[in-house]
């Protein structure tokens, strides 16, 4: 019997797959290529920027990615004022400095992207109020193993919500840290970087959260966490390995709470819901979007910030 149902079972695969590969053509969706736009604009952001591509058909014959459109129009508009984003080659955004065109709290802006054969069109409005941090503790924990230490710093944070309105948050923090690199011929090199905090969501916390049903409540942050730069033994052709400490300090957590509109948040909020949701045998989520005639998003947020530097 066990002969006799590998045969089956390789009869049936072997069906399944010409049944596939003989789809003609004619069956198949007809999809065409859209603008892609992605804007997310914010009176705290020194330029308004613009990214401009194009989808790939799904079953389209080429593998490559979306390309980015060079050639298009795109204006922004508040409903009194209007501007052309012109295109960097440089970032490969439509870019304007924001002292051109201010980005004005409460606002609803208007923007618009034609390549002379699609038009794409989008609206958001800028939240009106920046949350205001209240309290913060940050730690830092070492470990140490053989010839190794790792450091890292975590932070919490708290914020009042905005009352009489619907606020959408999202939580960051930025650590910036001056420390040493190895450098052939000298002890070390002394720079500065800055490292993005990553947020622990097992305790329940989100780093994305919603007032509904919560108007005017105190909010908390999820635990952030970052990994101050450290390097293991090195190794050089005369000597044996030895340890090299990074010597790290911290120089300031710049803490910062998203106010955003309802379309950055969804739009965020999809694509972190399709990472955590990576399955091949579950069903793919929807990524948001409010480009009408396209694909993408056009959101808009407003920062409230807190800097910590140590004594």
């Amino acid at each position: 019997m066990k002969p006799i149902s590998f045969v089956l079972i390789l009869v049936a695969l072997t069906s399944c797959e010409t049944l596939v590969s003989d789809i003609p053509a004619s069956r198949l969706p007809k999809a065409t290529s859209k603008l892609v736009v992605h804007s997310f604009i914010s009176p705290q952001n020194d330029r308004i920027n613009v990214a401009v591509t194009e989808s790939v058909p799904l079953f389209s014959d080429t593998d490559t990615k979306e390309d980015v459109i060079k050639t298009a129009m795109v204006r922004i508009s508040d409903g009194s004022n209007e501007i052309i984003l012109p295109f960097d080659p440089n970032s490969q955004l439509y870019s304007i400095d924001q002292s051109r065109f201010p980005i004005v709290a409460s606002k609803t802006y208007s923007l618009h992207v034609s390549d002379g054969n699609r038009d794409v069109r989008a609206t958001c409005t800028v939240p009106r109020n920046a949350p205001v941090i209240k309290s913060y503790i940050i730690d830092t924990t070492t470990n140490s193993l053989f010839t190794r230490r790792d450091t890292s710093l975590t932070l919490k944070m708290t914020w009042q919500d905005i009352p009489n309105d619907t606020n959408y948050y999202r939580v960051r923090a930025v650590a910036e840290v001056e420390y040493d690199v190895p450098d052939p011929g000298v002890k070390g090199k002394r720079i500065r970087n800055r490292f993005d905090f990553s947020w622990d969501e097992t305790s329940g916390r989100s780093e994305w959260q919603s007032d509904r049903n919560l108007d005017g409540s105190l909010f908390s942050s999820p635990t952030g966490k970052v990994f101050m730069p450290t390097f293991s033994p090195i190794q050089t052709q005369d000597t044996a390995p030895k340890p090299f400490y990074s010597k790290c300090r911290l120089v300031s957590v710049t803490m910062m709470v998203y106010n955003s509109d309802v379309n950055y948040f969804k739009y965020h909020r999809s694509l972190q819901q399709r990472i955590d949701t990576e399955n091949p045998f579950t069903e793919p989520s929807v990524i948001y979007n409010n480009i009408e005639g396209g694909l993408g998003c056009f959101g808009a947020y407003n920062i409230g910030k807190l800097v910590y530097k140590p004594d």
